[in-house]
């Protein structure tokens, strides 16, 4: 059962007012912070994404690292075994058709010579 009362149309539309006051009292903070946490949870997923692109790059460059240092090593014994002197000579003698020079006899020095007079390296005029 329900009880009316009549009103003046004034207070009516001050009750009115009222209670619309109140809902949209709130109304207004329940929309902010859905707005708030709706904007948090786009800043975590972007920051996410970010961090996910980031963490690839760091993968991919690991991972070229890890290529080059295997590429490192394999030139490190390919020059180990062209520095060898056996393979060396047997190149100069095989392809280049190079022969070891024949032993030579040392002279001795003569001291006995004096030494040149003057300066021996100067221009004569």
């Amino acid at each position: 059962m329900t009880i009316t009362a009549d009103l003046p149309v004034s207070q009516k539309k001050i009750i009115k007012a009222e209670s619309q006051m109140q809902k949209t009292g709130i109304a207004f903070p329940i929309f902010l912070g859905v707005l708030v946490s709706f904007v948090l949870l786009i800043s975590v997923a972007g920051s996410h994404a970010f961090l996910v692109s980031i963490q690839q790059e760091v993968d991919s460059l690991q991972l070229k690292i890890v290529e080059e240092s295997g590429n490192s090593q394999e030139l490190r014994i390919e020059v180990a075994e062209l520095k060898n002197t056996n393979r060396i000579l047997f190149a100069a003698e095989g392809r280049l058709n190079m022969l070891a020079p024949a032993t030579r006899k040392q002279l001795q020095q003569i001291s006995e010579l004096p030494p040149p007079s003057g300066n021996p390296f100067r221009r004569s005029s």
